[in-house]
């Protein structure tokens, strides 16, 4: 049913993740799809040579490679920097989405706190914004 489905991975907290990684690989192989894993970083400089998005870049790739071979489907990685820092990064997801033509947006999420009842959550900024299908795992 859906053939592109993006999922957004912050690779600090990849044990959060395993339930939205399970659920969009099935989605994934049951449409004969693939999947889009987005890692969304600052633009700005550092003191470095290296950038942030270099290393996202090549932390990315390797959790994208462990993840095909773990569920056996095509899974491309994409590193997509923010320039506004001030923007919801939901606003950077749904821009990612867009630019990799996926039909489908699969993201975990956490119970709501104080903080989200007073800022919009990534995941709540997606599920308004975004023109396409959105599926938020808790």
């Amino acid at each position: 049913m859906y053939k592109r489905i993006l999922v957004p991975v912050d690779l600090d907290h990849v044990q959060t993740l395993t339930t939205a990684l399970d659920l969009a690989a099935k989605m994934a192989q049951d449409g004969n799809g693939s999947l889009i894993l987005v890692g969304v970083v600052d633009a700005a400089p550092t003191a470095t040579t290296r950038t942030d998005g270099d290393r996202m870049a090549d932390a990315l790739a390797t959790f994208s490679k462990e993840q095909s071979d773990k569920y056996g489907i095509k899974i491309v990685d994409h590193v997509h920097l923010r320039g506004d820092l001030h923007v919801n990064v939901g606003k950077d997801i749904v821009t990612a989405a867009k630019d990799n033509s996926c039909d489908l947006i699969v993201m975990a999420s956490h119970v709501p706190g104080l903080k989200e009842h007073i800022i919009a959550s990534n995941a709540g900024y997606v599920a308004s914004h975004a023109p396409m299908s959105v599926f938020v795992v808790r």
